[in-house]
């Protein structure tokens, strides 16, 4: 599926993913979670690989939430 990335890559997305949706209080398997994991994947695809910048780097979804 994601092809350009190696197994390190994965397991450090999946870390910070786990990471991000740990701190929204929202399940990774959510549709929520579906949002975090597509902007921290765009965030690495654009050259974010540090796994505490992605775990801690303002996303769309945080944004919404501080607003409801």
């Amino acid at each position: 599926m994601f092809d350009f990335l190696d197994s390190d890559d994965m397991e450090r997305l999946s870390r910070a993913i786990d990471a991000r949706c740990r701190g929204l209080k929202i399940s990774p398997e959510s549709i929520d979670g579906q949002m975090v994991a597509s902007q921290l994947l765009s965030l690495f695809q654009s050259g974010v690989t540090d796994e505490a910048e992605l775990a801690s780097r303002p996303i769309a979804l945080e944004i919404i939430q501080r607003h409801e």
